[in-house]
């Protein structure tokens, strides 16, 4: 199972993700939208068996990256 969402508003630095897989045992990547894609890697916490919080130094531009969680 996973699930997969763009990320980034331009002003948040956290950002809760709602992937509702009922489980913390979750893997959870993160890529650049733009070609060429790169993977991220912020601070990533699983707030609940649900959701997903990941935390950046510098706010993500709108739709900057993709998130995709798996579980």
């Amino acid at each position: 199972r996973k699930v997969s969402a763009n990320v980034g508003d331009g002003a948040s630095t956290q950002i809760d993700v709602t992937h509702s897989l009922g489980t913390r045992d979750i893997t959870v990547q993160l890529w650049e939208n733009a070609t060429p894609g790169g993977r991220v890697e912020p601070d990533c916490e699983a707030v609940t068996t649900a959701a997903v919080r990941l935390r950046f130094s510098a706010a993500p531009t709108a739709n900057q990256y993709r998130v995709v969680s798996s579980g």
